[in-house]
């Protein structure tokens, strides 16, 4: 894996994360009981900053495997976004984002608020190094409004410094002015120069970009002097080389070479290719604008030596050194036959020799150029697997809430359906009650006349009158036809199709057949029938059979299922 060195501007955009990462780290005064762990996680961040990328790696993965193993929630979670930024420093940055949001997902699962804001900022980071500059900013805004409800000054600065240099990037100059602002002076309040420093030199690359070039020079003044007593050797080379660019644009020339050549010496000693291939540019830039065109070739010459040096160190792996000194060793073979031949036949191997060197170019560039075709379509069949993950975990969870909304809806309907039948039922019970009610009344003027009738009227001459007289109120009070009616009204709120489809299945029913099909309904026996219609039991068993006759039931048929079927529709 290679570790290519991000450019300056790139680097100061990503400033905040070297500070959260010394955040993550556990200070002495948050150190838990089990030191190994604090130890571990210590060693592997300084792994990290030391680019050892196979001791850190195995180190962050010990530390995650502890961490799950002893439930230490937020060591876990700090292993996860060391290891994301590991992966991050090597410009792998697929891997890094799947970490980083690993670790996301943690802290929202173990609810540990307090480092969202980490974790936020750091993903910003991510993008930005991506030039995914809409999802940065999206991002830097989560951890910025995170550190602001938390009122951590420290961390609204750094998000602040984040944010507005990657507002600016989308061309929002007036609210990446307004962060870098903010940032400046919170860094100022807190003495933190080399952040004042980094604020002030994005301020004046703004006013640069917006070509106010007396603004720019001023603020990168500003941010090299305030360098010079930090002495990082990659800061003071980055503004060394934006007071060269500014210089170039007065027409300083002699002012200008001589900044972007100091830059020059620093950024060779860090061995940062990208950044000295760009100095290298400047100054020939510089040159051909003094018309010292010797020079600006000599520069420029430079500048593409360090590009090939850059593609060099770009090479994919699978184009070993072994492989390169092979087809070098049998050149210089070649040669020195050549050479021995005759003047005859030197031209033409030499041609030869040319041929293949350029095929061999061409070949090596072709593969090259499958190899990064076949990175990025990997990058993109991982991205869409990525989004077939989700887009199936949203169709399942949607699923598992369509089955528990199913299911919260069968038991309403079965609470519903329990709830109809025992107020059916009740109101059956109120219909068979009223039936008896009637039974009851007719039993008992039944046996009141039974009780008149056995009076001797002998004995008593004038009781004939008085006797006549109770017998008339007894015929007064059995009105069973209205009884009836009110009987009927109310059963019809109960079973209210009742009556109506069966004599739509059965027209040649009579009223009386209704009545008796009512009172078999609610379960009545022939003789508690045959008190309300005043009749024997008997004749009670001939209406039923009559029915039964109409209703066209064989003889096992019950009359009871059939009616039940009026019943529930």
């Amino acid at each position: 894996m290679n570790c290519n060195r991000l450019s300056l501007g790139r680097v100061l955009a990503v400033l905040g994360l070297c500070i959260s990462l010394a955040r993550c780290t556990p200070s002495a005064d948050q150190a838990s009981a089990d030191v190994n762990l604090d130890s571990l996680l210590i060693d592997a961040v300084r792994k990290t900053e030391e680019l050892k990328f196979e001791t850190a790696h195995a180190e962050l993965t010990e530390l995650m495997a502890l961490a799950r193993e002893r439930h230490d929630q937020l060591k876990e979670i700090q292993a996860l976004i060391n290891m994301g930024i590991l992966y991050l420093k090597y410009n792998e940055h697929d891997e890094a984002l799947r970490y980083l949001f690993q670790s996301l997902e943690l802290a929202r699962q173990y609810k540990r608020e307090e480092i969202l804001n980490t974790i936020y900022n750091d993903i910003g980071v991510v993008y930005s190094t991506n030039d995914a500059t809409a999802q940065a900013v999206e991002y830097y805004k989560k951890a910025l409004a995170i550190s602001e409800k938390q009122g951590n000054r420290h961390r609204i600065a750094l998000n602040s410094l984040n944010l507005g240099t990657e507002m600016h990037k989308l061309g929002d100059d007036r609210g990446a002015l307004q962060n870098l602002h903010k940032a400046e002076q919170m860094f100022r309040e807190n003495r933190d120069t080399a952040n004042v420093a980094v604020t002030v030199n994005n301020i004046g690359d703004i006013a640069y970009t917006a070509k106010n070039y007396d603004s720019a020079l001023l603020r990168y003044r500003q941010a090299h002097d305030m360098s010079v007593g930090i002495r990082n050797q990659f800061y003071q080379s980055g503004y060394l080389l934006s007071l060269g660019r500014t210089y170039y644009h007065f027409g300083q020339y002699d002012s200008a070479a001589a900044y972007v050549a100091r830059s020059i010496e620093g950024f060779e000693r860090m061995k940062d290719t990208e950044n000295t291939i760009d100095s290298y540019r400047w100054l020939s830039k510089i040159y051909a604008a003094r018309g010292n065109m010797e020079r600006a070739l000599h520069f420029s010459n430079l500048t593409l030596a360090w590009k090939d040096t850059l593609s060099e160190e770009k090479t994919t792996k699978w184009t070993s050194e072994a492989q390169m000194k092979y087809e070098y060793g049998k050149m210089e073979t070649a040669v020195e036959l050549l050479q021995q031949e005759a003047s005859r036949q030197r031209q033409f191997w030499i041609g030869v020799t040319l041929i293949g060197i350029v095929i061999g170019v061409l070949v090596i560039s072709i593969l090259r150029t499958k190899y990064i075709n076949l990175q990025q379509r990997n990058v993109i069949l991982q991205q869409e697997q990525e989004v077939d993950r989700l887009t199936l975990e949203k169709n399942r969870v949607e699923r598992d809430q369509l089955e528990r909304d199913m299911i919260a809806t069968e038991r309403l309907n079965a609470l519903e359906q329990e709830r109809l039948r025992q107020e059916l039922t009740f109101k059956d019970r109120e219909l068979a009650t009223k039936a008896l009610h009637l039974v009851n009344k007719n039993e008992t003027f039944a046996s009141i006349h039974k009780l008149l009738a056995t009076i001797d009227l002998k004995d008593a001459p004038g009781a004939k009158t008085q006797l006549d007289k109770a017998k008339k109120i007894i015929r007064g009070n059995d009105n069973s036809d209205q009884e009836w009616e009110a009987f009927k009204l109310h059963f019809e709120e109960v079973h209210p199709q009742f009556f109506h489809q069966l004599l739509e299945a059965y027209p040649d029913l009579s009223a009386n057949d209704l009545r008796l099909s009512a009172y078999l309904l609610i379960d009545l026996n022939s003789k508690e029938i045959a008190q309300i219609f005043n009749i024997s039991p008997e004749s009670v068993r001939k209406k039923k059979q009559r029915l039964r006759e109409k209703l066209n039931l064989e003889k096992e048929e019950d009359i009871k299922i059939l009616l039940s079927r009026y019943k529930k529709q």
